[in-house]
């Protein structure tokens, strides 16, 4: 049985913000971290592993709404780059954006970008919209409106929890980063005391015979 048939858009509510390294546009904020939210006894592993899939595009829709604000409603939306090559993840994409998802052949545009963009200015080009005809569709998406409703109410759970979530990201950032001191050191052969973070002699923690 495929992951879409196992489990229903919206993972039964578990939702995954995708912050692993920080996040980028629309938030830039460096010390965002990745969350699981809502987690109960009925979530297994597929059901993860869903969420994750959904919380990627949820992060792709919130720069899709941004540039809504700027430049109006996109009637279709093209999909590129290593995530374009699950089916899976291209229709989750077209239901989250109730919009068709058009996939081209090659999945790199970045590249053909930048050699159109190239060919251009090296006046081997007139016009970029002459690359329109070198674009040939392999497939297209269809959204599910119903999955539209729920991935949409997700979607406001998932920019609520960022606001409420962002100063405890600088309080979990800050940790891991004095965490991270501590490990390096101790791997130099210190002992690191983790509140005092150096080698304590006289810290229960470090030295529980002894008292700080």
């Amino acid at each position: 049985m495929t992951l879409r048939k196992k489990v229903p858009a919206g993972s039964e509510g578990l939702l995954f913000l995708p912050f692993l390294t920080g996040e980028r546009a629309p938030y830039w904020n460096p010390n965002a971290r990745g969350t699981f939210f809502g987690i109960g006894l009925q979530h297994k592993r597929e059901h993860f592993i869903r969420a994750v899939l959904e919380g990627v595009i949820m992060s792709v829709f919130s720069i899709g709404v941004a540039l809504r604000d700027l430049t109006g409603s996109a009637k279709d939306v093209r999909a590129s780059g290593g995530f374009a090559r699950s089916p899976l993840w291209r229709q989750i994409l077209a239901d989250t954006m109730g919009r068709e998802v058009l996939v081209p052949e090659s999945y790199e545009a970045s590249a053909l970008g930048a050699a159109v963009l190239a060919l251009h200015s090296l006046g081997y080009m007139e016009e970029i919209e002459e690359v329109q005809d070198w674009i040939r569709i392999s497939a297209r998406h269809e959204p599910n409106m119903e999955n539209n409703e729920t991935y949409i109410e997700l979607f406001y759970l998932y920019e609520r929890l960022y606001d409420k979530l962002k100063d405890e990201f600088d309080v979990i950032s800050a940790l891991q980063l004095k965490q991270k001191k501590i490990i390096k050191h101790q791997g130099k052969g210190g002992r690191a005391c983790f509140f005092h973070h150096r080698d304590c002699r006289n810290c229960p923690f470090t030295h529980p015979h002894n008292s700080c």
